[in-house]
This record gives structure tokens, C-alpha cells and sequence, in this order.
């Protein structure tokens, strides 16, 4: 085989020379070995490196979820014991009719004369509803303190707003207001409210797919 050179040559160099070939030699052999195996292998640990710092980061940050877990589970408790007093406060479905009477009926024992009391339709909201009532009526300054001063008493939730007074003949006090309670919604309720909110967006996914057609 012809190599393109002479070997004998190598062999009548000096010592230092043959000592300088050699270690360009191993350097050669050094840079190829690093560049064909020690280099994949320096991205494998690289990639195990960062491996392991996101590892113990999220460690980190479990650990420090888990210290904050008694707070969160008492927190829990308090809020579960807080909405069971709301739900105490707030009518269910068939009490609604019971509690209209009530607020009437604290009307008439004021000696307040009703004008109007029309209850009107629900206003779902989340998982409550509002039940509105339209009031109007007449009594004097004392009867009309006292019966605002009853229905803010009552076991159950009941707010009077959009109140509005004028002044009538002999002092007597005509008031307009609306009362409002509150009810939760029943599971029934709150599953055709989903099915309803889901409903409405799958109709407004397909009219923004045929716009885009």
C-alpha cells in the first residue's frame, strides 16, 4: 500500500522531534475521542443537570404547599362552617312564600297600609337567586322605622333598597322600596343552569367556526 511517504524518515528524526509527533499525535487522538463521545455525553449530563435542578425546585415548592396545609385545611373548615350559617339564613325554594307573608304581616302590625306588594320574578345569580318584592306604602314616621327596623331582624336575609319617601298629608309617609332575599338554588337548578351555560357556549363556538369558513 502506498502511504505517500517515507516511514524511514520518522525514524531519523531527533528525539525531541519523534517527542513532539507523539504528543500531536495524543492530542489528535484526545480532540476525537471529545468530540465524537465526550461531547454527546457532556449534553446527556447538561440535560441531567438541568433534570435535577427543576426536580429539587419543585421539591422546594411542595414542601413549602405542604407547611401551608393545616392553614389551608382550617380555612376550609371555617368557610364550610361559614356557608352552612349562610344557608341557615337564606330561604330554600319553599319558604319563599312563608317569608313574603311574614314581611307583610310585620307591615300590618306596624299599622302600615300596603299599596302594593308584588313579588317579582327570580334573578338567578351563581348559585343563589334574588327574590325581589315591589313595596309600596303608607304609615307614619314611628310605623314605617319600625317595620324597616323588623324585616333588617329577621332570621332570614332580607334587604330593602331603592328606598324612596315623600311626605304626605298629616305627616304620613308614603315609601316606595324593593325588599330582596336571597335562596340557594337546588342541585336540580344548578344543573340545568350548567347545562343551559354550556349550551349557550357550544352555540357561540359555532357561529365564530362559520365565520371562519
Amino acid at each position: 500500500m502506498e502511504l505517500g511517504f517515507d516511514p524511514g524518515i520518522l525514524l531519523r528524526f531527533s528525539s525531541l522531534k519523534k517527542i513532539g509527533i507523539g504528543v500531536a499525535v495524543l492530542l489528535l487522538i484526545a480532540a476525537g475521542y471529545w468530540h465524537f463521545l465526550f461531547k454527546d455525553q457532556q449534553k446527556i449530563m447538561d440535560g441531567l443537570t438541568d433534570k435535577i435542578a427543576k426536580l429539587e425546585e419543585d421539591i422546594q415548592f411542595k414542601k413549602s404547599q405542604l407547611k401551608k396545609l393545616p392553614a389551608l385545611r382550617k380555612e376550609l373548615e371555617e368557610l364550610k362552617i361559614q356557608e352552612a350559617e349562610a344557608a341557615r339564613q337564606l330561604p330554600s325554594r319553599k319558604e319563599i312564600p312563608s317569608l313574603l307573608t311574614d314581611i307583610s304581616n310585620a307591615g300590618h302590625e306596624q299599622g302600615l297600609t300596603f299599596l302594593l306588594f308584588a313579588p317579582k320574578p327570580e334573578m338567578p345569580a351563581d348559585i343563589h337567586a334574588e327574590v325581589p318584592v315591589d313595596l309600596q306604602f303608607l304609615g307614619s314616621y314611628l310605623e314605617t322605622a319600625h317595620f324597616l327596623q323588623t324585616v333588617a331582624r329577621m332570621p332570614r336575609i332580607v334587604t330593602i333598597t331603592d328606598l324612596v319617601i315623600a311626605v304626605g298629608k298629616n305627616d304620613t309617609l308614603q315609601t316606595q322600596a324593593k325588599a330582596v332575599t336571597y335562596r340557594f338554588l337546588d342541585t336540580e337548578e344548578l344543573e340545568a343552569q350548567a347545562r343551559k351555560a354550556n349550551a349557550a357556549k357550544a352555540k357561540k363556538g359555532e357561529g365564530q367556526a362559520k365565520k371562519g369558513k
